[in-house]
């Protein structure tokens, strides 16, 4: 893999997580010409050194790891980027047992709070819970899977943000929806009933 094959993932996956229209399941990740912008570009060293150090799976990995936690340079640029790459990795591998909890977390939060009070001009609980930290960003995208409801919310001031991000997200948290529905259908129903 070549420093300009990272580059041209990067353009394409920065702009897939950033801009409401172009998605990069349509477009495949083809953008205009940009080795004229790569070469003009100071800052090469870093898609060097992942074009060295990872292949081309790892480096979309990478990408996507760092994009989803909101920094719009995918933290290359640091050395935070690996750490970020290393929780993803981890939060993929432990993704229906991350439901399962973050259900448990919903359901009793539901139980907690008053209903009333979720529903007088606040947004959705499941909505407050991310932005809270008390749910994963996989949990809202797996539900957006399962039962779409992100569209709902999507021009909203607040939400706008979180609803494009699971939206892009989206293509990149693979599933088996028959065998997540089978196997946490008692908790999702009870979560959709209140």
């Amino acid at each position: 893999m070549t420093a300009f094959e990272v580059y041209k993932l990067y353009a394409a996956l920065r702009l897939h997580f950033t801009d409401p229209k172009y998605d990069i399941t349509v477009t495949k990740g083809r953008i205009g010409n940009l080795r004229a912008s790569f070469e003009k570009r100071k800052d090469t060293q870093h898609m060097y050194k992942l074009a060295n150090t990872y292949t081309r799976t790892e480096v979309i990995n990478i990408l996507v790891a760092n994009f989803i936690t909101g920094d719009n340079t995918a933290n290359i640029y640091t050395g935070n980027f690996v750490d970020n790459y290393k929780n993803y990795l981890t939060r993929r591998k432990r993704m229906l047992y991350t439901l399962d909890t973050d259900l448990d977390n919903i359901l009793f939060r539901m139980e907690k709070d008053e209903i009333k009070s979720c529903m007088e001009g606040q947004h959705p609980l499941i909505f407050r819970m991310y932005m809270g930290g008390d749910i994963q960003l996989e949990t809202l995208v797996i539900m957006e899977k399962l039962y779409p409801f992100v569209e709902d919310y999507a021009s909203d001031f607040v939400l706008e943000h979180i609803c494009l991000l699971v939206k892009k997200y989206n293509p990149f948290v693979i599933i088996n929806k028959d065998e997540v529905k089978q196997r946490f259908e008692g908790k999702i129903s009870q979560c959709l009933n209140q």
